[in-house]
């Protein structure tokens, strides 16, 4: 998979594309639909293209702590997003400069920059300054560019919305199961392993201190965000599976 990384609009690019946009944390299975769906729209001489967002608005503009944390910090998220068909990844950095952004300028300076036949996306999609838009919006503004526009509902499973607000929830109470059945896939963390520790998770939504079950053995989550673990140095990858105390 292709990963551009831009502060503004995309850069150009003259390849047919069908779009899909959002901020994909934890690439769940809401966010599998919408690719399946993207993907099946997708004509052979195309790619499919997604445009996401990091980091969170709220973190980016008011440094709300709880939404620094994330189900899949930009490596975790660039791998799923590749598994699940995506082409060309467009990591934009949410800043407050590119909160400024009106739905106006969003399709006509940046979306026109791609060669897009196609934008898919969530039901409850909003974009530009204020959110006050919509899927409707979108596909008004499109209309002129002949670029059609799809949304796919909110699903839900046992009762529950799929969301990555829901599934950061499981995790921070230790419920791993209930999150990946949320997630349709494994949960990883992945960090620096020196000296038995692994560091540089500040990025990653954590469950609480304890000891925990993982396919690594018995691991500690400290109050400083580590996770002593008896594994060799270097990068290295746990899957949480239950917690023991």
């Amino acid at each position: 998979m292709e990963v551009s990384h831009v502060t503004l609009e995309p850069n150009k690019d003259s390849r047919p594309a069908v779009l899909t946009i959002g901020k994909f944390d934890g690439v769940h299975l809401g966010h599998q639909t919408i690719l399946n769906t993207a993907l099946s729209i997708k004509k052979e001489n195309e790619i499919l293209t997604a445009i996401s967002f990091s980091p969170h608005p709220l973190w980016a503009l008011k440094q709300i702590e709880i939404y620094r944390e994330m189900l899949t910090p930009r490596m975790e998220k660039e791998r799923w997003l590749a598994q699940y068909g995506v082409d060309h990844l467009i990591e934009t950095a949410f800043t407050p400069r590119y909160a400024e952004t009106t739905p106006e300028e969003f399709v006509t300076d940046h979306l026109t920059n791609l060669h897009l036949s196609h934008i898919v996306v969530g039901s409850e999609f909003n974009f530009g300054k204020g959110r006050d838009s919509d899927v409707d919006l979108l596909r008004d503004l499109c209309k002129p560019y002949d670029i059609g526009v799809t949304s796919v509902p909110v699903i839900e499973t046992n009762q529950t919305k799929i969301s990555s607000t829901n599934i950061r929830a499981f995790i921070r109470r230790g419920h791993f199961i209930e999150a990946e059945q949320l997630l349709g896939h494994p949960w990883y963390i992945t960090g620096k392993v020196e000296n038995g520790e692994m560091i540089g998770l500040d990025d990653y939504v954590l469950p609480a201190t304890g000891t925990y079950q993982t396919d690594a053995g018995l691991v500690k989550l400290t109050n400083n965000r580590t996770i002593q673990v008896d594994l060799p140095d270097g990068l290295q990858q746990l899957h949480m599976k239950n917690e023991l105390s």
